[in-house]
């Protein structure tokens, strides 16, 4: 129920939509009730043979209520549904441009396809919040006060009763049907993202779960996945037809109460006979506003949940507190000083008081075992993550003042891991540095070594690659990746197991060409692999997330100490 507010003021820009389809709607239904009245008022008066002119107006009148019923209904759909489609629209945006600003620490034990239903099919099912949970109830307030107005000069007697009846369809039937249904809503929303993500895990992992014959486990968790969504839909829609059939009995009382009012007055004389019809016909049409009520206690559960998984992801999104430099960096050394920092708060220290300097224009190597806060020292500098403890300098100042997309824009990574987009090889480079012209995507690609690899292409620098790049080699991926960092030619370079999964030969020539096309830039190179940094200005060996030891190829091997055990191995092995 907390999240009822957020819904309602995330509504805020398309109020006057929603107030004007109200409006409509009530007119709609009030139409509709005149149309019966007055049709029930023509065949009461015919049968008593009066001149034709005296049910002419009647006439006239049917025709009205029935043009105006038609549009009215229609306007309402269209202004309802655009107020909707505009709100889920800006809501959509406004969630990816929150997921685009987020640190990757704030995605920890949510799944991508998790994140995917809350973008897509989560956003979606809030359009039954404002169409079927706000709108009904302000239409139904209208219509009730509509009628008791209309009631109150023609019948006053048959107040009461209708509007106690329609108080019992329209507000105790749908909290009681929502308190028979608790949890159902919620059962819906997550059966319905368990389903989601069991089959988008399966689409994306199909070839590690048929390598592994790991098929039936994963057949056995989708189905699981949809027996939930199944059971928690079908009990939904056994509530529904109860919550309708009562609403629907409800009413129908409701109109015959309002039959046997109307005709003790017409036997005590105190309105005439022909109005008999027409008051019974206008109380029936009029609950044509109560009816869509009792619906919506299965809607609120589901838009409330949700709302939920919407706006915690919202929620999350830190305050931005305004840097104190605008500018991006001028100056690109860098250096931490007692920098501490863990993934979660009971986790223990990835790092645990590093302090290292990298001069402007240096490469440095980091190297250490698995776990030693490589990959972590590079996801700092990038500010996916902040320091729980010390700080890192960028030119002299402290990089939280700055922006992180102005820190971003001067550092290039190059990863293990670097996805690719279904798109052609030029794009994929050129996401890099959108504004780059063919003449400089082409350069880069050859720096990269890319220029046998397109020339047996279909198509060139437009041959698509595939999903990821599965079109392609991992030596290609990874050159591909390589030039997208040198098209955008960044000051500070990132290089986090570039390459890994390389066969020895591939590994030292890519090595070679990335600190060939890289030389006067602050370049740090992550790596377990400890061949070809000879060539490095400086080498830092980490342990435990502090500098185990730091110095030159040489005089680490003659210190003879972890670094030379770490190199002993690796002569072993390789």
């Amino acid at each position: 129920m907390r999240y009822l507010g957020r819904l309602v003021g995330l509504a805020g820009p398309v109020w006057g939509l929603l107030a004007a389809s109200s409006a409509v709607g009530f007119l709609a239904v009030a139409a509709g009730a005149g149309m019966l009245a007055t049709a029930a008022y023509l065949i009461a008066m015919a049968a008593l043979s009066p001149p034709l002119a005296a049910l002419s107006v009647s006439i006239v009148g049917i025709r009205l209520f029935t043009l105006l019923r038609a549009g009215a209904r229609y306007l309402e759909r269209y202004l309802s549904h655009d107020a909707t489609l505009r709100l889920l629209s800006a809501l959509r945006v406004r969630l990816y441009a929150a997921l685009e600003q987020m640190p990757p620490a704030r995605f920890a034990g949510i799944s991508d396809a998790d994140l995917f239903t809350r973008l897509v099919a989560d956003i979606d099912r809030l359009q039954f919040f404002y169409l079927r949970v706000v709108l009904p109830p302000l239409i139904a307030i209208l219509t009730a006060a509509g009628l008791a107005c209309f009631l109150g000069v023609f019948a006053g007697q048959l107040i009461y009763p209708v509007l106690a009846g329609f108080l019992l369809a329209g507000v105790v039937l749908p909290l009681a049907f929502y308190r028979l249904g608790a949890g159902l809503g919620r059962n819906l929303t997550t059966a319905g993202a368990g389903l989601n993500a069991a089959v988008i895990d399966s689409l994306r992992g199909w070839r590690e779960i048929a390598a592994s014959g790991d098929t039936g486990r994963q057949l056995e968790r989708a189905t699981q996945a949809c027996a939930s969504l199944s059971l928690a839909q079908l009990r939904a829609a056994d509530l529904t037809g109860m919550a309708d059939a009562a609403s629907g009995l409800v009413l129908n009382i409701t109109v015959l109460a309002a039959f046997l009012a109307a005709a003790g007055m017409v036997r005590g004389e105190q309105i005439a006979g022909v109005y008999l019809g027409a008051l019974t016909l206008v109380v029936q049409g009029a609950a044509e506003a109560v009816l869509p009520l009792t619906a919506s206690f299965r809607y609120w559960g589901e838009c409330l949940t949700a709302a939920e998984r919407i706006i915690s992801v919202l929620a999350s999104n830190p305050v931005a507190v305004r840097p104190a430099v605008e500018a991006p960096p001028a100056a690109y050394g860098l250096e931490l000083r007692d920098v501490r920092f863990r993934y979660r708060p009971d986790g223990p220290w990835v790092l645990d008081g590093l302090s290292l300097s990298i001069p402007a224009g240096s490469r440095v190597a980091v190297v250490g075992v698995s776990g030693a806060g490589k990959s972590t020292l590079a996801r700092l500098l990038l500010r996916f993550y902040e320091p729980n403890g010390g700080a890192i300098f960028l030119g002299g100042r402290e990089i939280s003042e700055y922006q992180a997309e102005a820190v971003r824009s001067v550092m290039g990574v190059l990863e293990q891991n670097n996805h690719l987009f279904n798109a052609s090889v030029a794009d994929n480079i050129r996401l890099a540095y959108p504004a780059a012209g063919e003449a400089e995507v082409i350069a880069a690609a050859g720096d990269a070594g890319l220029g046998a690899v397109i020339d047996k292409l279909p198509q060139g620098m437009a041959t698509l690659v595939g999903e990821n790049g599965h079109c392609l080699s991992g030596g290609e991926r990874q050159r591909v990746a390589m030039a997208r960092v040198l098209l955008k030619k960044p000051a500070v370079v990132i290089l986090d197991e570039p390459t890994a999964g390389l066969d020895p030969v591939s590994e030292q020539v890519l090595l070679a060409a990335l600190l060939a096309n890289t030389a006067g830039r602050t370049t740090i190179l992550i790596t377990h692999r400890l061949s070809g940094l000879a060539a490095m200005d400086d080498i830092v060996v980490l342990d435990r997330g502090r500098v185990a030891e730091q110095g030159r190829f040489d005089e680490l091997l003659s210190r003879k100490g972890l670094f030379y055990d770490m190199w002993q191995i690796e002569q072993d092995v390789f």
